[in-house]
């Protein structure tokens, strides 16, 4: 088996290679996409996972339990060290490390220069580098205000890097393929950066905006189990509904935290109440299979594990998204079982009768307490655009891993944004200008309350006996501002 799979893999890459798109993303099961980068002078080579739910360019610099790979900082050149401090926390995990900077270069990216770069050198981390991880860092791709803090510490991102490097906006493309089998854990996908000004290919794309310019959170209209009627693998037999009707308390519960879609999550990640809910649907729905699931699969993340690989028979799952187009539009993404059963084992083990295989699968939905996560899980099978600039998600159909689908427009007769509650896209720009406002205004009230107590008897003086005019100075900085103009 092995020995065919490695045939299967070979002639895989040999056809991708000459269709001319090259392979850059791989990953172990739950292991999420990495991709190859070079770091420092000389060049160090690293695995970064691609991380649309984060920001900072994160890379280990010490030894962990399962992996003694890291990046040397004192073996570089070209390395600056700002002697800051800086920590980020995950849903899951956290890291503290210190702030430098050095050049990074990823070698399947070609239109992309060598930039130097923020990088932040994780020196301690809990529960971070998991299941052993095949990677050594991440390489965070969201907004600027999701990155990691630290006092007096502004973390630029490395896309802000490329972007101030070649003094234009760039955006990127993520296509998931999953595993290369049904019988395969490790998959595979490209990761590709695009220029805003250059036209793209003419391909039908379903875009849904950016409410907020942190992670990329979007609006998640409803996330439903299709009917079988709607789930048949000829295209020329589907039958769906002109629109589905959304239910308001479910898109609320959706959006109440936020709605994200992260490429260094798994699973697709619902709020608790929501999770039941659509967990209970599929487990229904499979009580007629003559192959018997535990509760312990379905609600507890274990897994499952057959001498064959299994071919799913369940429903598929409809991911209802806030289209860009039109306030009262959404488009749909429809998701086969083969994403949300996702094979994270092949053993194989010998005795004196010859070879004994398992193939082991875990549910790629969990509970998330009030937040969505479209994880991976939801992403494979699909080609998804991240227009930065712009401010939207693109979605197209692929040609490679499941044959997921995407259905739509559909129209609907109010406002989605009004009755989901999503919020107005706010340009990260717009937030720092605020913020900086907000800030100094509080710093400037305090300082003249401060100086006014302290300047009392100065004043007091003043209006005893009032200097000559030469001798007037002001202690309004906008004042002295205002002098020099003149």
């Amino acid at each position: 088996m092995e020995g065919k799979l490695s045939i299967l893999y070979i002639c895989f890459v040999c056809l991708n290679i000459a269709c001319c798109e090259e392979i850059n993303l791989y990953g172990d099961a739950g292991q999420a996409y990495s991709v190859e980068a070079y770091l420092g002078h000389p060049h160090q080579k690293l695995k970064l996972l691609v991380d649309t739910g984060s920001t900072t360019l994160a890379i280990a610099s010490y030894a962990r339990q399962n992996s003694k790979e890291y990046f040397h900082p004192d073996n570089s050149s070209s390395i600056y060290d700002s002697g800051k401090s800086v920590q980020a926390e995950y849903s899951q995990g956290m890291w503290s490390g210190r702030l430098v900077s050095d050049f990074i270069q990823f070698p399947s990216l070609p239109t992309i220069p060598e930039v130097r770069s923020d990088i932040a050198l994780i020196t301690q981390s809990h529960k971070f580098f998991m299941n052993g991880s095949g990677w050594q860092g991440l390489l965070g791709l969201a907004y600027l205000p999701v990155g990691a803090w630290g006092d007096g510490v502004v973390v630029e991102s490395w896309l802000d890097s490329v972007d101030r490097t070649l003094h234009k906006q760039i955006s990127f493309y993520l296509k998931l393929c999953g595993p290369i089998s049904i019988s395969n854990s490790t998959h595979y996908g490209y990761f590709k950066m695009i220029d805003d000004h250059k036209p793209v290919k003419p391909i039908k794309t379903f875009r849904t905006p950016i409410l907020r310019k942190r992670w990329y959170e979007v609006g998640v209209i409803s996330i439903r189990v299709l009917s079988p009627v709607n789930t048949s693998p000829n295209d020329s037999q589907i039958v769906r509904d002109t629109v589905n009707v959304p239910d308001e308390d479910m898109c609320l519960k959706l959006n109440a935290e936020k709605s994200i879609v992260d490429s260094g999550t798994t699973n697709i990640r619902l709020p608790d109440n929501l999770y039941r809910q659509v967990v209970d649907e599929l487990k229904n729905v499979y009580r007629n299979s003559q192959v018997f699931i535990l509760d312990e699969f379905w609600y507890q993340g274990e897994a499952g594990c057959w001498p064959e690989p299994q071919v799913w028979t369940l429903p598929w799952l409809a991911i209802d998204l806030l289209s860009a187009d039109a306030d009262n539009q959404y488009f749909t993404l429809e998701i086969p079982p083969q994403n949300y059963m996702r094979v994270v084992g092949v053993y194989n083990s010998s005795d004196k009768t010859g070879t004994v295989s398992e193939y082991c699968y875990k549910l790629g939905l969990e509970a998330g307490g009030s937040e969505t996560v479209l994880g991976y899980t939801a992403m494979e099978g699909l080609q998804v655009l991240f227009n930065r600039s712009a401010g939207w998600i693109g979605w197209q159909t692929s040609d490679c891993g499941t044959k997921a689908r995407i259905t739509g427009p559909y129209n609907v007769t109010k406002s989605l944004k009004d009755t989901c509650q999503l919020i107005r896209p706010v340009s990260e720009v717009a937030i720092s200008i605020r913020a900086a406002q907000w800030a100094l205004c509080a710093i400037s009230l305090i300082a003249a309350a401060v100086l006014i107590y302290l300047l009392a008897p100065c004043i007091k003086t003043f209006f005893v006996r009032r200097l000559p005019s030469s001798q007037q100075i002001s202690l309004s900085q906008a004042a002295l501002v205002e002098q020099d103009n003149a």
